[in-house]
């Protein structure tokens, strides 16, 4: 054991002692009806296992004394815990995360913890079951309650959940204590840089990442912990469990007609007979003004499948992918009655959709059809939110909207991490974002190659994980969770290599063709299933940043499931993740970044940014930053587009965001704030929308919508630094649905260095045109030279907010107004006046925003927070102007 452990330890065990455990109320349960649910959220206490004498009987039969306890984080991790208790520093912020013990070097009793709550129930309801409900603990965990242990095998796997009757446990008069031990994964393997350290954390059925991977540190605990809800239920004898709804939409639908045929809804259900006796009672089904009766009799203990009659669905309201239609949800319940009363229920919000697939024959790409309308698919690739699992519904939603935001339609939840919770799918559900998950496996630690940084052989490493029992258990359950979200596109072994041969045998033979038959299921993630061109490689990358031209000429894979660029923040993220030494140390051309920049896995932006000037700053440099990332991506998205059908069926970036305070590959970073990444990405992923291919030198126009669009114009325009009109050129046109098409040469200047090319999109005839979009390049007579930016005019645009108050909800708007020369690169940003921090996260409908004389720009905001309307500051921060701050109309 190294020496700073040692002395980590033994501070801990002198600051447990110094941290106080307040009296923590005693919670009284209200038992909920049937179908419902009362989180045990609030009042745990936790401590370091060998520190406790007691085993979990004895804890758990009576009160015992606090002293040294800490308040807990449930659901948290042990970490997380440590970190509310103010034992390590942050560990996102510069070099902390080195102070905190790993796992590797001080042992497995270091993260083993027992977490304990206290509850009251004045009264048991009568016949009546109570059901203790773990939705998912990491790693290994025995459960007691009241002197007793009721979980007769030691539960294993992050991805299973548990469920136990505890009615005959339950004491009415006095405390009920539980007191759950958790223990950290088996193997939490060495983190020593490579990806997943040295691969033995894929012996375990957990997350891959957590020893560290090429953009993110170590979890030094692994996320040991009751890491998702627990709950208690109640039910009569009769459960209702892992109901399966699939929608069948017959024929080639379109999103803006009314639906004359009908669509079809097939729904089964397990019923459980909890009891020793027969039970007889009615299913009933309700949905959308449909109500489906059906008796049902089950023998003892017996589990039934019961499949309901279908409903047939009049005008159906259909969910189609973003940027494609609307996404309505329907509301469904399905309970089990006996003699007048609810046995138990559940509540299930679907989408009536149905999504089709099937290989491209010109590309070799993977097509996905959605009511039967084939889609251009563009997405990113996302990890999770929080890397010590510190997740919420709230946070969920809003990186969800963030990847609507950007014109995205997919999602990929990529394998090295998990399975995410059922609010995640829930708000894809809800903005139309298609997911590719990934079950929890990798190449990079399952034996894709040989790799001198693994413990053990490629061989012995295709045998992974240990349990392959539990793998499979685990997937089953995972699939139940989540497979009525429309959302849910399809299923993926693992990233890149497939899972042990046995596995994915199974997984593909048995599991999905059972339990979710209706999805394509592709044993990795570049399986030629999947991706596979006329050229016959499959693959994925490159990751890093790339001339724009590049996007439009290099031949990549079909449907590439990753490839990736810079992303690096704001600066005023780059502060809250690092000291200003450290930031005065920036990458410069020709020199070596600095230790701190690296253990946030910078990328590097080779010599792109002194393409714009002289780096001489922080500033300058996430300044410079911004343009380039803006730029990446919208050549990225606009190349990629530019081949659609004729070499590509979809791309996702890698990545779209991090969990932690990472350096690369990423549009809005761990703080919830967005970078230039976002807006470019938005830019070249509008469903309708004019670019220049700037290896042709045309301007094209995309539709990726699946109707033809009609009556177009497209206008573009030059202009030099002054802001002159150089030359213009329209063209009127339509475009037949899914499909690029090339419209006119684009006029070079006659000077020298930078100048701006506009491109507008309107509808309808030119005397009555409705504009759609726009889009403004700056672009340069000397090959990537764009110092003379620099040459602009210094101009302040005209600025008037408005600010809406709901509670802690504000809604708002900012009007640029440019006056007569080029207003660029505008950034909008809300502080709170008082302590100049941001206010996160803002979802903006633009940003980054360039005007042309005369051009004006309405741009609309929400966001949450508690502070007073008062104290709201919106700025502008502009390379034309010094930062400007926006008059808020009352």
């Amino acid at each position: 054991m190294k020496k700073r452990c040692v002395n980590c330890i033994f501070l801990l065990s002198l600051l447990y002692f110094l941290v106080p455990v307040h009296a923590l109320a005693t919670e009284t349960i209200t038992f909920p009806e049937p179908g419902k649910k009362m989180l045990l959220n609030n009042g745990w206490i936790a401590r370091r296992a060998n520190e406790i004498k007691a085993d979990g009987n004895t804890l758990s039969m009576t009160a015992f004394d606090k002293t040294g306890w800490l308040p807990a984080r449930v659901p948290g991790t042990v970490l997380t815990t440590m970190l509310d208790n103010n034992l390590f520093p942050a560990p996102e912020f510069g070099l902390n995360n080195n102070l905190i013990p790993d796992i590797y070097e001080v042992g497995s009793d270091f993260y083993t913890f027992w977490f304990v709550k206290e509850f009251d129930t004045p009264s048991i309801p009568q016949d009546k079951n109570v059901w203790l409900n773990f939705r998912g603990i990491n790693y290994k965990a025995d459960i007691f309650l009241n002197g007793k242990r009721i979980n007769a095998v030691t539960h294993e796997g992050m991805f299973l959940r548990k469920s136990f009757d505890i009615t005959p446990y339950l004491h009415t008069g006095k405390k009920n204590i539980l007191a759950v031990i958790v223990y950290p994964p088996t193997y939490p393997g060495n983190p020593n840089g490579g990806q997943g350290g040295d691969g033995m954390i894929a012996r375990n059925n957990t997350m891959q990442y957590t020893p560290g991977w090429d953009w993110i540190q170590p979890v030094r605990d692994r996320n040991t912990g009751i890491w998702d809800e627990v709950s208690i239920t109640t039910t009569g004898a009769v459960k209702v469990q892992h109901p399966y709804i699939v929608a069948k939409v017959p024929g080639i639908r379109s999103p803006k007609d009314k639906q004359q045929k009908e669509a079809c809804i097939k729904t089964t259900v397990e019923l459980e007979n909890t009891t020793g006796t027969a039970q007889s009672g009615i299913l009933v089904c309700r949905t959308d003004g449909y109500t489906l009766k059906q008796p049902v009799s089950l023998l003892p203990g017996e589990k039934k499948d019961v499949s309901l009659k279908d409903i047939i669905v009049k005008n159906p309201r259909l969910w189609w992918p973003n940027g494609i239609g609307a996404h309505p949800l329907y509301d469904m319940s399905i309970s089990f009655e006996q003699n007048g009363k609810i046995s138990d229920s559940e509540s299930i919000r679907y989408g009536i959709r149905e999504i089709t697939t099937g290989k491209d024959p010109v590309t070799g790409g993977r097509m996905f059809f959605v009511n039967g309308q084939k889609v251009y698919i563009t997405g990113g690739n996302y990890i999770n939110s929080d890397w010590l699992l510190r997740l919420s519904p709230e946070r969920y939603r809003d990186e969800v909207r963030f990847h609507a935001e950007m014109n995205l339609r997919m999602i990929r939840v990529w394998g090295g991490a998990l399975v995410e919770r059922p609010e995640f799918y829930n708000a894809c559900d809800e903005y139309g974002i298609l997911v590719f998950q990934d079950l929890w496996g990798s190449g990079d630690c399952n034996g894709a190659w040989e790799d001198p940084m693994k413990a053990e052989s490629r061989e012995r490493r295709w045998e992974y994980p240990d349990n392959h029992d539990l793998f499979i258990s685990s997937v089953e359950d995972q699939v139940k969770m989540i497979r009525n979200h429309p959302s849910l596109c399809f299923w993926c072994g693992a990233n890149e290599w497939p899972l042990a041969k046995d596995i994915d045998e199974k997984l593909k033979t048995e599991i999905f063709p059972k339990l979710d038959p209706e999805r394509l299921f592709a044993s990795y993630s570049t399986d030629t299933v999947f991706t596979r061109n006329i050229l016959g490689d499959n693959g994925d990358g490159p990751y890093g940043i790339q001339e724009p031209e590049w996007f439009f000429t290099f031949r990549s894979h079909p449907f590439n499931p990753e490839a990736g660029s810079v992303g690096s923040p704001e600066i005023e993220s780059m502060r809250e993740m690092m000291t200003e030494q450290d930031l005065s140390e920036f990458p410069r051309k020709g020199r070596t970044r600095n230790y701190t920049w690296r253990y946030h896995k910078d990328l590097g932006y080779l010599d792109h940014l002194e393409r714009f000037g002289e780096v001489k700053d922080i500033e300058t440099y996430c300044k410079y930053a911004q343009v380039v990332n803006y730029d990446q991506y919208r050549s990225f998205m606009e190349g990629w587009a530019s081949n659609m059908w004729k070499w590509y069926t979809g791309i996702l970036i890698w990545k779209t965001q991090n969990p932690w305070t990472s350096l690369r590959g990423q549009m809005y970073d761990w703080s919830l704030d967005v970078n230039a990444s976002l807006y470019g990405t938005q830019k070249g992923c509008e469903s309708l929308h004019p670019f220049y291919n700037p290896v042709s030198k045309q301007v094209e126009l995309l539709n990726t919508n699946v109707y033809e669009c009609k009556d177009l114009l497209v206008k573009a325009e030059t202009y030099n630094r002054e802001g002159k009109l150089l030359w213009e050129k329209e063209a009127a046109t339509g475009i037949d649905a899914s499909s690029v098409k090339e419209l006119f040469v684009v006029q070079e200047p006659d000077l020298e260095g930078v100048y701006f090319l506009k491109l507008t999109l309107s509808e309808g005839k030119s005397t009555d045109e409705k504009r759609v979009t726009s889009n403004i390049y700056w672009l340069t007579t000397s090959p990537k030279d764009y110092t003379t930016l620099a040459q602009l005019p210094q101009t302040t645009p005209a600025l008037q907010a408005t600010l809406a108050q709901d509670g802690t909800h504000y809604t708002g708007s900012v009007e640029l107004k440019a006056g007569n020369h080029i207003s660029f690169f505008n950034r909008i940003k809300v502080f709170d006046k008082e302590t100049g921090k941001r206010i996160l996260p803002v979802h903006y409908s633009d940003n980054y925003i360039t005007l042309m004389p005369g051009d004006e720009q309405l741009i609309n905001m929400d966001f949450s927070t508690s502070i007073p309307k008062e104290r709201i500051q919106i700025a502008v921060d502009s390379w034309t102007a010094n930062r400007l701050v926006c008059p808020i109309s009352q």
